[in-house]
């Protein structure tokens, strides 16, 4: 396999990601500090990126300081094979999860966040080879994907597309990337639309929260 990963602790992706979440949306203001402080745990819940026995790869998106953008994950589980494998795609509906959390709390300021997040619109469909062809088709183009080690004249955005891998092809390995050019990033984009035009043609099974 050409995908060389530099191997990092789930703990400190973990954290990584909940700190970059909570500086998105602390900005002081009561309601804002809501937000941030319960949008790690939304996001966790939500966007799961644990790999069982049978999983094989995740990944999931968000974009730091803005959180315009509808999060997603794409997992890839099932038995190492191109032909049995599936995916799940999980995505914010209407708008991202921060600003549903927003407006879920500005309408009920006083509710817990354990009875608003039952309002949160998830999108989650499953996706098999037999149905869309796309998930074999991803799986195989994922095991050329080379990762690209940063470097010191990597200039992201000011607001950078954070992508989030764990997988365990190949030994396994957790990786955040953030340069939109880099395969990772390429790789994930193309999954996502591959998989969201299986949707849209109804070669997908449904179960939206």
């Amino acid at each position: 396999m050409k995908y060389a990963r530099i191997a990092i602790g789930a703990a400190v992706i973990a954290l990584a990601i909940a700190g970059v979440c909570l500086s998105a949306w602390s900005r002081g203001a009561p309601a804002e500090d809501w937000v941030a402080k319960h949008f790690p745990a939304a996001f966790e819940e939500f966007f799961p990126m644990q790999l069982g026995e049978d999983g094989l790869i995740a990944v999931r998106v968000h974009r730091r300081g803005l959180n315009d953008l509808r999060e997603y994950s794409i997992v890839l589980e099932g038995a190492q094979d191109a032909e049995s494998v599936r995916a799940v795609l999980r995505e914010a509906q209407g708008s991202s999860l921060g600003q549903q959390l927003a407006a879920l709390h500005a309408a009920r300021p006083s509710a817990s966040y354990d009875s608003l997040k039952r309002s949160l619109k998830i999108g989650v469909w499953t996706l098999t080879p037999d149905r869309c062809p796309a998930v074999a088709a991803e799986l195989k183009a994922f095991q050329d994907v080379q990762f690209i080690r940063p470097r010191d004249e990597d200039e992201p955005e000011e607001n950078p597309i954070l992508y989030e891998f764990n997988e365990t092809l190949a030994g396994g390995g957790s990786v955040l990337e953030y340069m939109e050019n880099r395969p990772l990033p390429r790789w994930t984009r193309a999954t996502h639309d591959a998989l969201e035009a299986c949707i849209a043609s109804g070669n997908a099974t449904a179960d939206t929260k």
